[in-house]
């Protein structure tokens, strides 16, 4: 049994040993000299005989002294040498050895020249003006008369490969000054290695000798360094005199390269009509993309290869780049962003030396394919302790030809080994075409042009493996007078606005009995241009948005562009001010209906019951009237101040769930086609999103109000109908006063005379209202007016503040600015409390019931203007006015009556987040949440005027 244990599991160890599945991490470098790495299995194997490993441990290599001796195997055969023969330097052949030593001015030959190999070695004297190659295989010509570089009067240059004679030198000295790389962003000076080496050497055979790969090189190492030529030595230097555009006559010119453009030369260069190709929006035509065609340079100057321009090539963000192909169709934009850590920006290339790029854009011309240079503007260029790159002013731009990727080969420095000390990268790249706006030049662009900014990190960002921020862009836009539209919309609506303001200042001063302008006026004006102006704002951008999206996307010809990034920041900056604005508005209605005078004016009459008898005579007892129909009135009260007739959590969930999941969202993506799923790299863009939002917000509103009050209210529930008949129910008035003179007035007055009964009579009551058997509940008899606006006399508020006076002392005095508590005050003060009560509610029921010889009113309906405009024409100086209303006009006193100005302000307050989140989902979170907290506080102090004005102890407002 043992035994069967032990054969187990040896077979398993086996199995383990042989299963490739988990496999020990080895790199080339752990390989020996006799191994090479093979990849896939990642393992090292061992080389044949008489071979040894090559420098990168990847293959196989004969030995020094062994040849070839069979190429069919991927590592070919070796076999030694004879004793007396030694193998050739490609190692096919052996030749026998001998003692000759080839001299200094001689080369080497080990075969003839038709490919046999000779029996011996043989030495061959270069001519005059020749000398050897490093390898010894062939000669070159001298650079200097008799192949000598005399020391006392020439330089050696390039590791001692180039003589110089030194007067040709004199403007290029051998200073430390001269090899100096500065790096502004990280603010760190390196004396280049790079530099040192090749600078002189280069600028030597650019200018005296015109050599054009040398040309080429200054090129490269001036964008290198941002194009400075502050210092006397300096590869841009060598340009100075050619800052311009080339033409047929710059011929002195050759053979330096196009890096500059003139000073000034922007305006004119980005503004010409040379490209005659005309692009279209249609997909899948040939014009419906750009084609750009890229120059590539190595760092020595020579050209690798001129051919079309992939996107993939401008992108350092590791990737599989599906739809990255789309980046250059027209009318569309693209957006990519990624942040790489330093170690793996920099192990993702083959290569220390960069790769350089003149970018043109190919078109056709109606004959010939042509190509049109493309200007790059590189923010970081700096002049003296300015970079005029980074600002707006078009006129002070510097353009440039030539950019590059990354940089690891300056930064090294000539003191360290290793690893630069500071590298720089393409941190941003930003393609921009702009479209001419002219009906002729209708799918004409002017010329497009690069917007480049490099990031610098150092060794120590490299040791830490900082994330490096890496942006992709390309943006299509065609300028328009959109702006001028908005700036003149706003021009003109503003004075009607004004004007609109000044009516409404003047019925909210004349309901507050203000008769002349002083400071509360100024206050009341300016609160309701806030107000206006901010609907005002709101609407023109929202015309702005809905007309873009309707036209970008609908269009078949090129009629419309995106609007630039920089006008839909303006428009984003609209819609901040007219969120902030509205927010004025809606703290001026929460501390007005926070604020309001409201009474329960109790129609009730104690009624006289009978007693038993006592000494033969029937004894009567009056009965007290009962508080609990005030209490449930006023909590009624307190239930409908917040609502509403819309749902939000649903409104902004549909609106969310139409936007997210369904994908209507992306309907504002910055291209021409429509789609509901996500377009890789396609950003949302911010004006059209803001469109989309808006009608997805309108139509779910719509829906649910039409829900509402439709189909809910009339058939099922309203709420606001329910309290009018409670208060009936209750025989109890509603007095409420929202200004100095003005309010709304609920009749509850009861039908029946009473209300404070038992349950069976209660029902009686109501089956003999069915009937019509009792008179009308409205004001007026033989009507159902129940609710009214009202403008009351001087003197009515001059008795109220006389009879509220005291209570108010009382509450100042016992409440301290919190909720009213019947257990805080004392018994006299209740005595008084009671007997303020009682006036004021019979006061109230006199007036109402014309009662008052000196104080009256009258009822009538408003005329078709004072409805227009919400004034009043009535003096209420004398007698007081009740207009007949719609059955609901004290819901302007609560959350109800303002539907309108809360959905406005949900809507600027969804939009507002969602400008500057650019998250539809964070921005209805966060909507929500805030709304819910606006509701409570309208609640909470709502519920505390109500108890300080009906003198109900807020415990009972449940």
């Amino acid at each position: 049994m043992e035994l069967y244990y032990l054969i187990t599991i040896l077979s398993f160890i086996k199995f383990c040993s042989s299963n490739r599945e988990i496999i020990s991490f080895i790199t080339p470098e752990n390989c020996s000299e006799r191994e090479y790495f093979i990849p896939s299995l990642m393992t090292c194997r061992q080389c044949n005989d008489h071979q040894k490993s090559s420098l990168d441990r990847l293959s196989c290599i004969c030995e020094k002294n062994s040849k070839i001796i069979d190429k069919v195997s991927e590592f070919s055969s070796c076999e030694p040498c004879p004793s007396n023969f030694t193998a050739t330097l490609d190692h096919l052949h052996c030749l026998k050895k001998t003692n000759v030593t080839c001299g200094l001015k001689d080369i080497e030959l080990e075969t003839e020249p038709n490919g046999l190999p000779l029996a011996k070695k043989s030495c061959i004297r270069c001519s005059p003006g020749t000398f050897p190659s490093l390898d010894r295989t062939k000669c070159l010509p001298c650079q200097v008369v008799n192949c000598t570089c005399p020391q006392t009067s020439h330089e050696w240059l390039l590791d001692g490969t180039l003589c110089v004679f030194s007067q040709n030198l004199t403007l290029w000295p051998d200073e430390r000054e001269t090899h100096i790389v500065e790096y502004d962003i990280v603010g760190v000076d390196v004396e280049s290695k790079y530099l040192k080496k090749h600078l002189r050497a280069l600028l030597y055979k650019c200018v005296k000798m015109k050599h054009r790969m040398s040309c080429e090189s200054l090129g490269n190492l001036c964008t290198i360094q941002m194009y400075k030529d502050e210092r006397k030595v300096n590869p841009c230097r060598v340009f100075k005199d050619y800052r311009r555009i080339p033409t047929s006559s710059d011929a002195d010119r050759l053979p330096l390269p196009w890096i500059y453009y003139g000073e000034g030369d922007a305006s004119v260069a980005l503004n010409r009509k040379k490209i005659t190709s005309k692009y279209t929006i249609r997909p899948g035509s040939r014009k419906s993309k750009l084609q750009l065609v890229a120059a590539r340079y190595n760092l020595n100057g020579s050209l690798i290869k001129l051919s079309e321009l992939s996107p993939v090539e401008l992108q350092l963000c590791p990737g599989l780049w599906n739809g990255i192909e789309s980046a250059f169709r027209f009318g569309a934009r693209y957006f990519h962003t990624c942040n790489i850590p330093a170690k793996q920006l920099i192990g993702q290339l083959v290569s220390t030396e960069p790769i350089f790029y003149d970018f043109y854009l190919q078109y056709d011309d109606g004959k010939k394919n042509m190509l049109y240079a493309i200007p790059l503007l590189v923010r970081n260029i700096k002049v003296g302790t300015t970079y005029p790159n980074k600002g707006r002013d078009i006129s002070q731009w510097l353009l440039t030809r030539r950019m590059f990727l990354m940089d690891l080969f300056s930064g090294i420095s000539t003191k360290t080994q290793g690893l630069p000390t500071v590298i720089q990268y393409l941190k941003t790249v930003k393609l921009v075409v702009q479209a001419q706006r002219e009906i002729e030049n209708e799918g004409n662009i002017y010329p497009p042009f690069m917007v480049l900014e490099y990031g610098q990190i150092t060794d120590e960002n490299i040791s830490s493996n900082e994330l490096c921020p890496v942006t992709f862009t390309v943006e299509f836009y065609m300028e328009n007078d959109i702006l001028h539209y908005v700036d003149m919309s706003l021009g003109i609506l503003s004075g009607c606005v004004f004007i609109w303001s000044c009516i409404h200042t003047w019925s909210e001063s004349k309901r507050c009995g203000k008769m002349a302008i002083d400071l509360w006026t100024v206050g009341q004006f300016a609160i309701t241009c806030c107000s206006h102006f901010a609907n005002m704002i709101f609407v023109v951008c929202l015309l702005l948005a809905v007309h873009t999206l309707f036209f970008y996307k609908a269009q078949s010809v090129v009629y419309i562009l995106l609007p630039s990034q920089d006008l839909e920041a303006v428009v984003n900056r609209y819609v901040v001010i007219s969120f902030l604005l509205k927010i004025v508005e809606i703290v001026r209605l929460i501390w007005k209906q926070t604020t309001i005078d409201i009474f329960l004016v109790d129609w009730e009459k104690p009624r006289i019951s009978p007693n038993q008898k006592q000494n033969g005579i029937m004894a009567t007892q009056k009965q007290t009237v009962s508080i609990w129909r005030s209490y449930f009135v006023a909590n009624e009260w307190a239930e409908i101040q917040t609502k509403r007739k819309i749902s939000l959590p649903l409104q902004l969930l549909f609106t969310i769930l139409l936007l997210k999941i369904y994908g209507l969202e992306n309907w504002a993506a910055a291209e021409p086609e429509v789609h509901l799923t996500e377009v890789p790299y396609r950003p949302i863009s911010q004006l059209l999103g803001f469109g989309m939002l808006v009608i997805v917000f309108s139509i779910v509103y719509i829906v649910q109000w039409i829900t509402t009050v439709a189909i809910y209210e009339r058939y099922i529930k309203n709420c606001i109908q329910q309290f009018v008949d409670i208060c009936s129910l209750a025989n109890i008035s509603v007095f409420i006063l929202s200004a100095e003179f003005f309010g709304y007035y609920i009749h509850g007055r009861s039908a029946h005379g009473f209300s404070d009964t038992d349950m069976e009579s209660l029902i009686g009551q109501l089956r003999r209202e069915e009937d019509n058997m009792v008179r009308h509940r409205g004001l007026m008899p033989g009507t159902e007016n129940q609710t009214f606006e009202m403008t009351i006399p001087s003197s009515l508020k001059t008795y109220y503040r006389r009879v509220m006076a005291p209570l108010n002392n009382i509450q100042s005095k016992q409440i301290s600015g919190s909720s009213f508590r019947i257990k805080k005050v004392d018994k006299t003060d209740m005595v008084k409390i009671g007997q303020a009560y009682n006036n004021m509610n019979k006061f109230l029921a006199a007036f109402l019931d014309h009662a008052l010889k000196d104080l009256d009113y009258e009822i009538r309906e408003k005329t078709f203007v004072e409805k227009l405009l919400g004034i009043e024409y009535s003096d209420p100086l004398d007698k007081g006015v009740f207009f007949i209303d719609d059955g609901h006009s004290f819901d302007q006193v609560i959350f109800y009556g303002n539907e309108c100005t809360l959905v406005i302000f949900d809507l600027m307050m969804l939009s507002f987040f969602y400008v500057l989140t650019e998250n539809i989902v964070l921005a209805g979170i966060i909507t929500g949440f805030l709304i819910k907290v606006m509701s409570v506080i309208r609640t909470t102090f709502g519920k505390r005027n109500l108890a300080k004005k009906t003198l109900i102890d807020e415990r009972f407002l449940i």
